[in-house]
C-alpha cells in the first residue's frame, strides 16, 4: 500500500480546518453589546463587540451607556477552549482570558481571569453581553 503525497496533503488540510473549527465556539459569533457595572472594580465603559467565524474580532469602546462618547476600537483574534475565551488584540502578544457561560442563546455571562499587562484595568470583573445581531 502506497501513500500518495496528495493524500497526505488532504489529511493535513482537513486537520488544520478541524483544529480551527474546534477552537471557536460558534455560539459566540455575531455582534454583542455589554458594559462594565458602574460599581465595578474598573472604570465604567460600554462596548459593541463583533466576533467573526474566521476568528477575528472588533470591539468599539464607549464612555457612556448610550454609546455616543467613543473611546477607541480594538481588533484582533479570538478563540475558545473549554469554557474560556481568549482575545488577543493586534500589537499585543498576551491575550485577555475570560470564562463564559450562556444563560440563553443571546446572553452570555463573562468573567475576566487573565489580563494583558497593557489592559486598562487589571482587576478581575464580570459582565453580561447581549447579542444584537447574529
Amino acid at each position: 500500500m502506497t501513500i500518495k503525497i496528495r493524500d497526505v496533503l488532504l489529511v493535513a488540510v482537513f486537520l488544520c480546518f478541524s483544529n480551527l473549527a474546534s477552537a471557536l465556539d460558534d455560539r459566540m459569533v455575531g455582534t454583542w453589546e455589554g458594559q462594565r457595572d458602574k460599581d465595578s472594580k474598573c472604570s465604567y465603559m460600554a462596548w459593541t463587540m463583533k466576533r467573526s467565524s474566521d476568528g477575528k474580532f472588533e470591539i468599539a469602546f464607549f464612555q457612556n451607556p448610550e454609546r455616543t462618547k467613543f473611546l477607541n476600537i480594538e481588533r484582533g483574534q479570538w478563540e475558545t477552549k473549554d469554557d474560556k475565551i481568549s482575545l488577543t488584540t493586534e500589537g499585543d502578544s498576551t491575550p485577555d482570558v475570560y470564562t463564559y457561560a450562556f444563560t440563553d442563546s443571546d446572553t452570555v455571562h463573562v468573567s475576566a481571569i487573565e489580563r494583558n499587562p497593557s489592559a486598562d484595568c487589571m482587576a478581575d470583573y464580570e459582565f453580561t453581553d447581549h447579542r444584537i445581531r447574529p
